[in-house]
């Protein structure tokens, strides 16, 4: 899953008082839609015939929801000057179009995607969010929330914006607080008779990185 460069947290500026972080009040744990043995299988494609190992990691992100609604700019102008516009045109101010958005932003790096999917999974105890996120030789500062909710309205926007036509308004609103998601990975170490590699694979749809990789 690709996320987002341009949508990064700016970070702490020096000089500035240290913000509160940002801890969620809930967070939930995703079940991985591809087994270990899919994962063990991408490896072996970058590496034939190595030895590995697999193991589970969870990877902690933020998720928000967003409506985005876009409504005729034109419209409303047309029935403002008929008979009885005050009426005509509070109903044509509403949407014309909506859409529900699931957005995923990563704790560590501050980047974040749309999901094509709404997460799904078992609710968990915040404090295991917060383990995940502390373990990792990744974590940082966590951020406020209002750059959680920045970075994913910027994303939202930028999406509905590439659809909406001339004279289209576009209305983009937040639905609760952002939520803590526990993402699932396998991250799948191993050599063969010239390559030793460590390589993440993503736990939803097998995209995958490499993290190390060195010559025997």
């Amino acid at each position: 899953m690709r996320e987002h460069p341009e949508s990064g947290f700016t970070g702490q500026v020096e000089g500035q008082s240290q913000p509160r972080p940002f801890v969620p009040e809930t967070a939930l744990r995703m079940a991985p839609n591809i087994t270990d043995a899919e994962a063990l299988a991408v490896f072996r494609r970058k590496l034939p015939g190595a030895d590995a190992e697999v193991r589970s990691r969870f990877h902690p992100f933020w998720w928000t929801v967003f409506n985005a609604r876009t409504s005729s700019i034109f419209r409303r102008r047309e029935s403002s000057m008929r008979p009885g516009s005050a009426t005509a045109g509070s109903r044509s101010a509403g949407p014309v179009a909506g859409q529900r958005m699931n957005v995923l932003v990563n704790a560590y790096s501050g980047k974040g995607f749309i999901a094509e999917f709404e997460p799904r999974g078992h609710a968990v105890p915040i404090e295991e969010w917060l383990d995940a996120f502390e373990s990792s030789d990744q974590a940082g500062v966590r951020p406020e929330s209002s750059e959680v909710r920045r970075t994913a309205r910027s994303l939202v926007r930028t999406k509905v914006l590439k659809t909406v036509k001339l004279g289209m308004g576009v209305n983009i609103d937040e639905v609760g607080e952002p939520r803590g998601i526990l993402k699932p990975n396998w991250v799948v170490t191993g050599a063969n008779d010239k390559y030793s590699a460590t390589i993440l694979v993503d736990g939803l749809d097998s995209s995958h990185y490499i993290v190390r990789v060195a010559k025997l």
